[in-house]
């Protein structure tokens, strides 16, 4: 018995799912963009399935993970995405896992193991996985489905969907008091490392991510307004970060010094690309005597410092650059001044414009 069913897409268009359902015999489904081809093409396989002839082994099993793979990456659906790196990182695992599955053997039974795993097995540094590490390899996975399923029409419906979202522990809540701000940035100025205080001085006084930071160009620091230009954040959105006189002179410094070879501002000395900053970091959290902080957490302490000087919620949401308010978009304005005025407080309650005058 064949049914033909309506189903909607993602960007608002629909389509026609057909099933055929015969007693002792496989479901056979398929998609199509008119209801007539949907009708058409059932009642042709309920012909040959009632006569012998329709060829199951034919049907969607030739479709395999591997080949699922490749068309995503190669549409270029992963461009898109906002965490590049770590969606790649999460598709390589899901290729090395499932590439030798057909599609129509992907089931929620079979993911529901490998999640298990995922859960069971420590990660190369012998790490167990956090709920939420896990919740987002399931979301690169079921995105990859949903490809399939939409956009190709490969697989009838993702089985990611039938997975309920593990629970995530609350976020941590570490802020730097402004005496443990105070002495690591003082050990970041002893650190050999050349970058690291200029970075880190970065971080406290404008509340820009690691990534942010490390990937800036020369070209996105304009010296004359005192700005470092972000075309890509996490949000998507771009956005226009003042640099305390602090930081810019630092950076005038590193700019007088600068590889020409080399575009980005915390250039590896060794390599093009990105600099690894964990040894030094670890080193300078070491001096300054201070435990259990993550990189990160400078982020939520100067949203911290900014709110003791007054800042709403909606100041600190625009200044970090945030899309959680409903009404931010309405506000992107002020961003150049909100940043700069409570960069320039923290600074100033640091001290650490004494500090570089005794440092000279």
């Amino acid at each position: 018995m064949a049914s033909i069913q309506k189903r909607k897409n993602k960007n608002g268009t629909s389509h026609w799912r057909a099933v055929v359902r015969l007693k002792g015999y496989p479901t056979v489904c398929n998609h199509f963009d008119r209801k007539q081809e949907a009708e058409d093409w059932a009642q042709e396989v309920e012909r040959q399935i009632k006569i012998g002839q329709f060829k199951f082994d034919r049907v969607n099993t030739h479709r395999t993970f591997a080949d699922l793979v490749q068309r995503y990456i190669s549409d270029g659906t992963l461009e898109h995405l906002r965490a590049q790196r770590d969606a790649i990182r999460h598709m390589n695992y899901w290729k090395e896992r499932l590439s030798g599955y057909a599609l129509v053997h992907v089931t929620p039974e079979l993911l529901s193991k490998e999640r298990q795993r995922l859960i069971d097995m420590p990660t190369l540094k012998g790490k167990k996985r956090t709920s939420a590490t896990v919740n987002r390899y399931i979301a690169a996975l079921s995105s990859c489905l949903t490809y399939a399923c939409r956009r190709l029409r490969w697989i009838d419906e993702n089985p990611c969907f039938n997975l309920i979202k593990l629970k995530e522990s609350k976020g941590r809540d570490r802020i730097l008091s402004e005496d443990e701000a105070s002495r690591l940035i003082n050990s970041c100025r002893e650190s050999s490392n050349p970058y690291l205080y200029c970075i880190v001085l970065m971080a406290i006084t404008t509340g820009m991510r690691q990534g942010e930071i490390l990937q800036l160009r020369w070209d996105q620091i304009d010296f004359k307004n005192q700005l470092a230009h972000l075309k890509e954040t996490k949000n998507g959105r771009p956005r226009s970060v003042p640099l305390v006189d602090e930081v810019i002179e630092e950076l005038k410094q590193l700019h007088e010094a600068k590889d020409l070879h080399k575009q980005l501002v915390f250039a590896s000395k060794t390599a093009f690309g990105e600099i690894d900053i964990k040894k030094p970091w670890q080193a300078a959290l070491a001096r300054a005597g201070i435990i259990n902080l993550r990189f990160h957490d400078i982020r939520h302490s100067f949203a911290t410092l900014a709110a003791r000087q007054g800042a709403s919620n909606l100041e600190l949401a625009t200044a970090m650059g945030h899309r959680t308010l409903q009404m931010l978009q309405r506000y992107t304005h002020l961003e150049a001044d909100l940043v700069r005025k409570y960069s320039e407080g923290i600074t100033k309650n640091l001290n650490v414009g004494a500090m570089n005058e005794q440092r000279a």
